[in-house]
């Protein structure tokens, strides 16, 4: 444990990586660290730390590094008897209490929007951050969520995006720059745009200060993803089992968000997701929403692998790593 710019902090580390989180802000994951490059893969922030507003929105915070999305992405409204959720969910806008116990962190905290404790043990297993998850319902009522992570890399022009070779389409969930239709199904990874032009998504952009997409993809068999950068041979593989989290989010921003000031993102976020679209009241019209019983429980484990780790490697070994998993 450490203390940093005033913020307490808690980190792993091992030969390969070093993992920090910062407890006070959402038990966010702010810093993932490569020892053979020195390559930090995690979004720095685009502002400066500070405690949100109950209904701040996403924009407000310091909107870099990884949260947790729960229980909704997009801020929605009352369904039934459920309260309203506010912006990119409950947890980011908390104080998470933290335990170190050996060579694991355990972090957990309550929503507030629904009665719902999420508990996230990380350890590192040489390369690779394991993450696992825990959802408790502590209510006698049936209670409804989504949940998504929401690592949001750093990324450079040229850097690639691997996904497995199965998926050939993603559904658009939004486009700033008005390239695609929110709603269609376009082809991964060449898409043809709104204004006639083949766009290749999986390659990494310049900053443009104009393009956003978000999409969705659905790993029926492999659950994986990557973004890998030749300058390095290095990349980040994102790991998870489809039974659980049975869709993949994908967020591309070349600096159009947010909409108004100088600091823009410049990222790539992998996210695996409990649903096929952000807002919590459009799941459960599409029925990919979860519900926990009262008192219910349930969980999985997403893994950050860091590949090229101790010598580098090849976007083609890379893209099979990615792949190795199909048929599980």
């Amino acid at each position: 444990m450490k203390a940093s710019n005033d913020l307490f902090t808690v980190s792993l580390t091992n030969e390969s990586l070093e993992a920090t989180f910062l407890p006070a802000f959402g038990g966010k994951l702010i810093s993932l660290i490569s020892k053979r490059t020195g390559k930090e893969f995690l979004l720095p922030p685009i502002h400066p730390y500070q405690p949100p507003l109950p209904e701040a929105l996403f924009d407000e915070s310091d909107a870099g590094g990884f949260d947790e999305c729960l229980p909704s992405v997009a801020a929605c409204d009352a369904v039934g008897e459920e309260a309203a959720v506010p912006d990119h969910g409950d947890l980011w806008r908390v104080p998470w209490r933290s335990e170190v116990s050996g060579d694991t962190v355990r972090l957990m905290a309550e929503a507030s929007s629904r009665p719902l404790r999420m508990t996230r043990t990380a350890r590192l297993s040489s390369s690779i951050l394991v993450l696992e998850y825990h959802i408790e319902n502590l209510s006698d009522q049936p209670v409804t969520w989504l949940w998504s992570a929401h690592p949001l890399f750093a990324v450079e022009a040229g850097d690639r995006i691997i996904l497995p070779r199965e998926i050939a389409t993603v559904t658009v969930e939004g486009s700033m720059a008005g390239d695609f239709t929110r709603g269609t199904t376009i082809g991964w990874p060449l898409a043809e745009a709104t204004r006639g032009t083949t766009v290749d998504l999986s390659a990494v952009g310049e900053f443009d200060g104009r393009t956003a997409h978000k999409l969705f993809a659905e790993p029926t068999s492999s659950g994986a993803a990557a973004l890998y950068r030749s300058s390095l041979g290095q990349g980040v593989i994102v790991r998870f089992d489809p039974r659980s989290l049975p869709y993949l989010g994908i967020w591309i921003c070349h600096g159009a968000w947010p909409s108004s000031g100088s600091n823009r993102q410049y990222t790539v976020a992998l996210e695996p997701t409990t649903s096929n679209v952000d807002s919590l009241a459009e799941a459960e019209q599409r029925w990919t929403h979860r519900t926990l019983g009262p008192r219910e429980k349930t969980g999985w484990t997403i893994e950050f692998e860091i590949v090229g780790a101790h010598i580098p490697i090849s976007y083609e070994q890379t893209k099979e790593k990615v792949n190795s998993r199909i048929g599980r």
